[in-house]
């Protein structure tokens, strides 16, 4: 479940990228969805936020190891968040508003660190604004749908 999970993610946020002015991070939000059916192996769940980061970088941007290195940093806290919040589709909605935020924040310093975007905190701003609400629904309807099979198929999770 959980690869046909990152996988269809990674697909979703491809098509809805080329649409409009979405900025879908489904993959982002995929992993806080995996992480309570790994929190026993955090090492593995570790490997897949840099594997997952790595195709990213390879598939939509042209900066690699950029989001490896920051979906291993966005892994970490989930774990940490996850510690303090019980998984239910409140606290995802919530993980998945920290995600969002974190990210955009963390890539927008480093490519202005780097020099390799001239971006106003304007648009900034307003890159997060429209990436909140399709990221936040993806993540609970995800966690509907992934919660369902795990009660129907005994899959067992972190509460």
């Amino acid at each position: 479940m959980i690869i046909l999970i990152l996988i269809i993610s990674f697909y979703l946020e491809g098509i809805l990228s080329n649409i409009g002015n979405i900025l879908p991070l489904f993959t982002l939000i995929s992993l806080i969805i995996i992480y309570p059916y790994l929190y026993n192996l955090k090492k593995d769940y570790y490997k897949i936020c840099f594997i997952i980061g790595l195709l990213y970088d390879v598939a939509y941007t042209d900066t690699l190891f950029l989001n490896a290195f920051i979906f291993l940093i966005i892994g970490f806290f989930i774990i940490k968040i996850n510690i303090i919040m019980t998984n239910n589709i409140f606290n995802v909605a919530l993980i998945s508003l920290i995600v969002v935020i974190l990210y955009r924040i963390l890539v927008f310093i480093i490519l202005i660190f780097i020099n390799y975007i001239d971006i106003d905190i304007n648009s900034f701003f307003v890159s997060i604004i429209n990436s909140l609400f399709i990221n936040i629904l993806y993540g609970m309807l995800l966690y509907k749908i992934t919660d369902l099979i795990s009660k129907k198929k005994g899959i067992y999770k972190m509460d």
